[in-house]
């Protein structure tokens, strides 16, 4: 009987149009990656720098955190159901994971004061091995020559920096095990009337007298090293007297998170050793100071939550709006870092390009003392 009918009078209006069961119950796609955008931007910072097995979503560019929502409010905007809460999950994304995206919106208002006259040029490089040719253990693009020694301490010399805080004073042999260089000849050719610190992989050169030069040890060298220190000290402290006054520099390069191509426990505990020394050297330290160098960390990492509160970030002093240090073929990443005590003004930050000499930008900076 009910067949008849619905032969005679047609479909009930009240039903006709709407989709089948089965549609209806499947959630839209514009929803399921909104959800599931901000399922992984809440885990990410809920075990980012504290579980190490969550090493490998940290290497997802920063920027895709302000990115992938913005992709997504905009696929909002054309689907068919389900856009209010496509649209909320999108935006709660953003404000989540918005601030570990790199985007730098204090350059669209910052504006340093102008340095006075005696404020200290600072210059932090990664150099990619030193000046070790192209046998080095990440060879550069096929076709590429050889570095230019002459043109590598061109550029050093070019940046006329008060301190030079330089990483990867190293070379490395077939077998990846890390090999001591030995310039400290030709750096004081190249740098007369200059004071010289060394410890593990980096060198610092100061104008300024050193009074007091140390390495800041971290995690405890593999057994069997050929270079235990190589592996302990990750960050060279050097106290250099400017005027009346002593300041502490630390140069610093924590260990990369992917080791011989793979990611491990021991890896990030390393990373989180060196970064944790280097917090209570510089907490237990009452003379103004700055530090800078790799930290092989992007915006993204929690590992930089281990940066002690006194130092501050120099990031609004950088004129771009999304700072990238690495690598300089393609730069997503930021993973150079440059930070002062309450006691240190900047007055010019600004990342400096190596002409394919490294695969990381420079960091140059003028500071002064805030009397």
């Amino acid at each position: 009987m009910t067949a008849y009918l619905r032969a005679i009078l047609g479909p009930d209006p009240r039903t006709a149009g709407a989709p089948p069961a089965r549609a209806r119950r499947r959630i839209p796609l514009v929803l399921c990656a909104a959800l599931a955008w901000l399922a992984f931007v809440a885990l990410h910072r809920v075990l980012s720098g504290r579980a190490w097995w969550w090493q490998l979503p940290e290497l997802v560019p920063p920027l895709a955190f302000a990115a992938v929502p913005v992709v997504l409010l905009a696929a909002v905007l054309v689907a068919r159901r389900a856009r209010r809460a496509a649209a909320v999950a999108a935006l709660a994304s953003l404000a989540l994971g918005g601030g570990l995206s790199g985007i730098n919106l204090a350059a669209l208002w910052h504006r340093a004061a102008p340095a006075p006259a005696g404020a200290i040029k600072v210059f932090s490089w990664n150099t990619w091995y030193w000046d070790q040719p192209a046998g080095r253990a990440m060879p550069p693009p096929t076709g590429t020559p050889p570095p230019d020694l002459a043109a590598f301490y061109r550029h050093l010399r070019a940046q006329d920096a008060d301190v030079l805080l330089l990483q990867e004073y190293v070379y490395f042999g077939p077998d990846s095990r890390p090999i001591r260089v030995d310039d400290l000849d030709r750096l004081r050719r190249e740098f007369p009337g200059y004071h010289l610190a060394v410890a593990s992989e980096m060198v610092t050169l100061s104008r300024f007298p050193i009074v007091l030069q140390r390495g800041v040890e971290g995690a405890p060298a593999p057994p069997g090293s050929s270079w235990p220190e190589f592996h302990r000290v990750k960050t060279l402290r050097t106290d250099v007297r400017a005027g009346d006054r002593v300041i502490s520099f630390y140069n610093a390069h924590i260990d990369s998170p992917v080791a011989s191509g793979s990611l491990s426990r021991a890896q990030h505990e390393a990373r989180a050793a060196g970064l944790r020394a280097l917090a209570a050297d510089i907490s237990a330290n009452p003379q103004p100071a700055l530090l800078a160098g790799d930290f092989n960390t992007s915006p993204a990492m929690g590992l930089l939550r281990l940066v002690p509160e006194r130092m501050a970030d120099a990031t609004p002093a950088l004129g771009s709006l999304y700072p990238a240090t690495w690598h300089e073929r393609l730069p997503l990443w930021r993973i150079d870092w440059a930070y002062t005590s309450p006691e240190l003004a900047v007055h010019e930050y600004r990342l400096v390009r190596s002409g394919g000499l490294s695969d990381h930008s420079g960091q140059r900076l003028v500071v002064s003392l805030d009397r």
